[in-house]
């Protein structure tokens, strides 16, 4: 923690205290995924989590049959599938992390958001 985080700490009063420890720090990887289940978007993560199981079984599937078919057609159609699949999986992935940093981001400015207001609190009682 460096200087300036010390001195706003210690400006803090008891009734912020516990707000302050609410954004004091980073989050680790599993409360940052378990975030992206709160909040007003929480379906739309379900939805692509569910979403990105189905096209990994479908390339999955893909796969198995591409190594079924017997002709240069099926192999191309199979392999279009597979890659389609996988480039929507992708997609969710990118789609998730990118939660996680919006997520993030706010979090930060929540931070500076509560720092500002008690600054310019303190800075009336003067």
């Amino acid at each position: 923690m460096n200087n300036i985080d010390a001195k706003i700490k210690r400006a803090l009063e008891a009734t912020d205290a516990d707000l302050a420890d609410e954004f004091d720090g980073d989050q680790s990887m599993m409360e940052m995924v378990l975030d992206t289940f709160r909040g007003t978007q929480k379906w739309l993560t379900f939805l692509a989590i569910v979403f990105g199981i189905v096209f990994m079984a479908g390339s999955v599937f893909g796969i198995i049959q591409l190594f079924k078919a017997q002709d240069m057609h099926e192999h191309i159609l199979w392999g279009l599938g597979v890659m389609f699949c996988f480039s929507a999986v992708s997609m969710m992935k990118i789609w998730f992390w990118m939660q996680m940093n919006r997520n993030s981001i706010l979090r930060e400015i929540k931070r500076v958001e509560l720092q500002v207001a008690r600054l310019a609190a303190r800075l009336n009682k003067d």
